[in-house]
């Protein structure tokens, strides 16, 4: 069976011959420094051709790390806008196309300017967006689509687009703590920002697709509705602010490709909002992290799984820097838990970190391949 035979099999909810895995994904590529850790000590070239996305903290998509663990996809990355280069301010803040400002800490980026923290309309009216038709996004990628479906046998994805979606980037243009309180003082303001917002991503995705779209499996989106213990707001605000808005995008989405599948990742307990996302179109639930609450595998397997497909669960807060036991008894686990009647892919809950080690990291990927076999004992 092929690489995009076994994950149209799972997708579709029926058993393969064994588990599909992923690397490199929206949520599970490496931090650079965990990266360069492994090409070391494979005795691999780290090599300018794989630095795909410079700046963020997972730079590296190296498709040699794929084909050894035995990956059955390839992705494609959108690209920086021709018409817009990032520039650093007066106070040391980079500066992206949403004018939302960031500076590294100790390997990871984190948001020091939010553009629109006045909370005035006219300051909202008034912001420069991006332009979701910058031919730069796209160059060349269809070009590969197209060359990997001819040329080879792997699933093909198109990973996020926009960081955050709408409800995180609400939160970068704003601050946190402004756009939560605006959702109860100020609701037309939001309406404004959550509907300009829905705009432009809708946008950016549609054009992003356009020469892409026919070849992939999923497209991935990637918003945090949830920390480890509940959600961030309540099923009701997110009926209130969002649901619409992901529920137009998504069909737009499906209407100009009607192959593709909608890939929803949000970290931590997200159980109380699964069906609402259900109801918005998406196919495709990550990461499913074990120990946020609500969030056992089997459980979400018997609740959810005839309507939904799983996508990641393999623990990497305790379970991948652990030993190598506890590592494959959370392989299993997962297997165990979701993989039954198909409708499940493994790979870890997200990037994978420094603290894990090396060994750990293939690890993961042998005991997948070795209890991933169906049927599922």
């Amino acid at each position: 069976m092929t690489p995009r035979e076994r994950v149209r099999m799972a997708l579709n909810h029926q058993e393969p011959d064994r588990v599909p895995v992923d690397l490199w994904g929206s949520a599970s590529r490496i931090h650079t420094e965990q990266y360069q850790k492994i090409a070391e000590q494979l005795g691999w070239e780290v090599r300018e051709s794989d630095l795909l996305r410079p700046g963020t903290t997972t730079q590296y998509v190296d498709y040699r790390l794929s084909d050894r663990i035995g990956s059955d996809f390839r992705h494609i990355n959108i690209r920086q806008p021709e018409n817009f280069q990032k520039y650093e301010d007066a106070d040391g803040n980079l500066i992206d196309e949403w004018g939302i400002g960031r500076k590294l800490f100790q390997g990871f980026n984190a948001i020091t300017l939010n553009p629109l923290a006045d909370m005035e309309i006219d300051t909202l009216r008034k912001h420069k967006w991006p332009d979701p038709s910058d031919p730069g996004r796209t160059r060349g990628l269809g070009a590969i689509a197209k060359d990997w479906n001819d040329h080879t046998d792997y699933a093909i994805t198109a990973t996020s687009a926009v960081s955050g979606v709408v409800f995180e980037n609400c939160q970068y243009l704003c601050g946190t703590e402004n756009f939560m309180m605006a959702m109860y003082e100020d609701e037309e303001y939001v309406d404004a920002l959550v509907d300009k917002l829905t705009e432009v991503v809708t946008e950016i995705h549609l054009n992003y697709l356009k020469d892409v779209g026919d070849y992939c499996e999923w497209i991935e989106f990637t918003e945090d509705f949830a920390t480890q213990n509940g959600l961030f707001i309540s099923p009701e605000l997110f009926r209130r602010f969002f649901k619409k808005g992901h529920t137009e995008m998504f069909r737009a989405i499906k209407k100009q490709h009607p192959n593709i599948k909608i890939w929803f990742h949000s970290c931590g307990s997200l159980h109380k909002l699964i069906p609402d996302l259900l109801d918005c179109g998406v196919d495709i639930i990550n990461p499913l992290q074990p120990f946020a609450r609500d969030m056992d595998s089997a459980a979400l397997k018997r609740e959810f799984g005839d309507q939904v497909c799983f996508h990641g669960g393999i623990d990497i807060q305790y379970a991948l820097p652990g030993t190598p036991e506890q590592l494959e008894e959370e392989v299993k686990k997962r297997i165990e838990g979701f993989a039954p009647g198909g409708g499940y892919i493994l790979s870890p809950t997200n990037h994978v970190q420094c603290d894990v080690p090396v060994e750990n990291f293939f690890l993961m990927y042998e005991y997948a391949h070795k209890y991933g076999n169906y049927p599922i004992r």
